[in-house]
């Protein structure tokens, strides 16, 4: 009864394992057909997605564009503001130092600076910002004034024509002047 068991057994077990193989070869073979229809389907799909991507590639172009253009307006905006923030007047000491922007972005620079009692000296300057904190300048012309007892000019003498120099912007109310030629100013902070 033993061997009439494990014969039944063996039997089916073979019987099972013919199976499950003509059954893996129908499902290989329905396997194959599957995956050529899936394949088919993501093919389909890709050149769709594709297709679509380039009707919206011109689109999304034109969008980066208009954030370029916005971003860039933005910076101009700030840079306007920035530079409207430090024009005016400054003073230190006997020093008084004006900033007045220009129609062509430039800046012009005027530093009214006791020398003595009877003599002044008067600097003229066009600068350019440089977007962060600093306003260089490299046409400096220097005059002195010497004055009569009642206040008028008596001489008028032009030192130099081509100073150089720049104006650090340290906050919106004060700023570093730096003359290249003379250091009239160096270490003052000049404020509103």
């Amino acid at each position: 009864m033993k061997k009439r068991l494990l014969s039944i057994i063996m039997i089916s077990s073979i019987a099972l394992q013919v199976v499950a193989c003509g059954a893996a070869e129908t499902a290989s073979a329905e396997g194959l057909k599957v995956e050529k229809v899936v394949e088919t389907e993501v093919t389909q799909e890709t050149e769709n997605a594709a297709v679509a991507v380039q009707e919206t590639e011109k689109p999304a172009e034109a969008a980066t564009d208009a954030s370029i253009e916005a971003q860039a307006e933005q910076a101009t905006d700030d840079t306007q503001k920035q530079t409207s923030d430090f024009e005016g007047q400054y003073y230190a000491g006997k020093g008084n130092l004006s900033i007045t922007k220009q129609e062509d972005g430039s800046f012009l620079i005027e530093v009214w600076w006791g020398i003595s009692a009877a003599q002044q000296g008067e600097w003229v300057m066009h600068g350019k910002y440089d977007g962060a904190d600093t306003i260089t300048y490299n046409d400096c012309v220097k005059h002195e004034y010497t004055l009569k007892d009642n206040g008028e000019v008596d001489t008028d003498e032009t030192i130099y024509t081509d100073g150089t120099g720049s104006i650090k912007i340290v906050d919106s109310n004060t700023i570093m002047w730096t003359d290249d030629m003379e250091h009239v100013a160096d270490d003052t902070p000049m404020t509103r």
